[in-house]
């Protein structure tokens, strides 16, 4: 995880996606697992692992901007975590995982 990397420490990708699409599919993964992961399927247990993965990155990005890392924050890239993060709620609850 390259989060808190300078950029010139990052591989550079050699296919050619966007960096909000990739923030997308790395937050989907993570909450589509945690949801996986916990015992108890409820609507409420999904607005926690949701709402916990969405402060994750939130705090990934601030760390971004005030950290000698030559990186920023970007509210993009949060709202791309967060389309990503309610992609694998749904795609849970449409799914049966409940």
């Amino acid at each position: 995880m390259g989060s808190l990397m300078p950029p010139q420490q990052i591989e550079k990708l050699t296919f050619s996606l966007s960096d909000k699409l990739i923030h997308g599919l790395y937050y989907a993964t993570l909450t589509f697992f945690w949801l996986l992961s916990t015992k108890t399927h409820t609507t409420q247990k999904h607005i926690q692992a949701g709402v916990s993965v969405f402060f994750l990155g939130l705090a990934l990005e601030i760390m971004q901007d005030v950290l000698p890392v030559q990186r920023e924050m970007d509210f993009l890239d949060v709202f791309a975590n967060t389309v990503g993060i309610s992609i694998a709620i749904g795609t849970a609850r449409f799914l049966g995982i409940r």
